[in-house]
């Protein structure tokens, strides 16, 4: 009975729809009349959604049909078109409306989604604006005005995780690279300061310390306090030892005597063997370079991020 019925309320809209266009087809110089004809058009793809009663599309049908009917016979003078939000929703919200009270819930959920992409679009949110600053790649993120004293990090690792993420800068997300060999795990937050480049051919790596694991994906504005020489199968691989700047527990530490031994000496002993299971992959850590020296490292490998740039796209090889 309802099939029925919802076919009936179907074939009643189509000969609205007939009608209205038979109208708009005599009145293509009334704005008034245009707007009543693309009403009923709207009317009729929100029912087709909503799946309404043949009572409901019957009404609508009908109160659209006959305001295009009197608005034939009205000669105004025409309006100048207002290019306000309100004067473009105006009309789609009375569409909403009459849906919700015909359609329930079902047609609430279409009219709602059919009235904000067309107010979207008609408002112009789809289209770029002229001042809107385009994506940053993560290898692009400037450094800030406070290079090297304070300098963004992006993170990879979260502190006490044996899985070694990578940003995939082709795809634009966070790629598992792999899961360490050794029975190990990063003894700190784990990332690289963007707009960096080592003579590995991947950005400066730095090691974070901080209360707790920070969330990989994230960029957190770090204190650099020194940096361990190290080199692997690919070349040379400082790593630099930071703080989180905004942390206050680490507030005090500023310099490399300020660091316990024991956590540097961890450290060290973790790149000597994280790699040590890994087919054709070694490590070899040297000593340990303060405060000073891991500001002008900062500044040499920013230096020659910017040399390569100038001469075209920047391959990363990875970790």
């Amino acid at each position: 009975m309802f099939l029925q019925r919802l076919n009936c309320a179907r074939k009643r809209l189509t000969r609205a729809m007939a009608s209205s266009s038979l109208l708009s087809s005599v009145s293509t110089s009334s704005p008034r009349l245009s707007s009543s004809v693309s009403r009923v058009s709207r009317v009729s793809r929100v029912s087709r959604f909503a799946g309404l009663g043949g009572n409901g599309v019957r009404k609508m049908a009908t109160t659209a049909t006959s305001k295009t009917k009197r608005n034939l016979f009205k000669h105004k003078p025409k309006a100048k078109p207002q290019a306000t939000a309100t004067a473009t929703a105006s009309p789609l919200l009375g569409t909403f409306k009459r849906v919700l009270f015909f359609g329930g819930l079902a047609g609430a959920a279409a009219a709602g989604t059919y009235v904000g992409s067309t107010s979207a679009e008609a408002n112009g949110a789809m289209a770029p604006l002229p001042n809107m600053p385009m994506a940053v790649s993560v290898y692009d993120v400037p450094l800030g005005k406070r290079m090297p004293d304070v300098v963004p990090c992006f993170i990879e690792v979260s502190r006490g995780s044996r899985n070694k993420y990578e940003w995939d800068n082709s795809m634009g997300f966070l790629k598992l690279d792999r899961v360490l060999h050794s029975a190990v795990f990063y003894p700190h937050n784990y990332g690289f300061f963007p707009q960096t480049l080592c003579g590995d051919g991947d950005p400066l790596d730095v090691l974070v310390m901080g209360d707790l694991p920070l969330v990989p994906g994230s960029i957190v504005d770090v204190r650099p306090i020194a940096y361990m020489v190290m080199e692997d199968e690919k070349g040379m691989d400082e790593k630099v030892l930071a703080v989180v700047d905004k942390s206050p527990h680490y507030s005090e530490m500023m310099t490399l005597r300020d660091v316990p031994e024991h956590v540097l000496r961890e450290i060290a002993h973790f790149f000597s063997t994280y790699k040590a299971l890994e087919k054709k992959k070694w490590a070899k850590v040297g000593g340990w370079k303060g405060t000073q020296d891991t500001k002008k490292l900062i500044e040499e490998t920013h230096e020659m991020y910017l040399q390569k740039k100038k001469e075209g796209p920047i391959h990363y090889t990875g970790n």
